[in-house]
């Protein structure tokens, strides 16, 4: 197996193959980020105002582990304490970005059948934000994500 440094090796543009990486984590970011502001535009709450504190949440800086196999790139989404909230019919925090992406129904309660509090589809953005990398992807690298 060849042991190579990837934070000394150096690309035809002079980026480092670890700085090309973490460049393109960061545009993936980006295009997450822009995924999430559509997602927020596609409704507008009645029974609550929003904090947008899901998107607040995830920043540039913490977003992302960068690891590399080859040209397989793993994206762990970080985030702060902001993407959890208190549900306000009591138990356990709920992650939002977990919930926004993936989708939930509430199983009882008045609110249960009320759309996009009690249950809501999910906006896969992840997959889309992948999707979206992927039409640009001239390093040919493979988008993992990990949430």
């Amino acid at each position: 197996m060849l042991d190579i440094d990837i934070s000394k090796v150096r690309l035809n543009n002079g980026m480092t193959i670890e700085e090309m990486l973490k460049s393109e984590a960061n545009r993936f970011l980006k295009i997450l980020q822009e995924e999430i502001s559509e997602w927020y535009t596609l409704y507008r709450p009645q029974v609550y105002n929003r904090t947008f504190n899901t998107l607040k949440s995830i920043y540039a800086e913490d977003i992302v582990d960068v690891s590399s196999s080859g040209m397989n790139l793993e994206v762990r989404i970080k985030y702060t304490n902001l993407a959890f909230h208190n549900s306000i019919f009591g138990g356990e925090d709920a992650n939002t970005l977990l919930l926004m992406n993936c989708g939930y129904a509430v199983k009882s309660g008045w609110h249960k059948n009320i759309p996009n509090f009690g249950f809501r589809a999910g906006g896969n953005f992840l997959e889309k934000a992948v999707e979206r990398f992927q039409k640009d992807n001239i390093f040919g690298i493979t988008i993992k994500t990990n949430y």
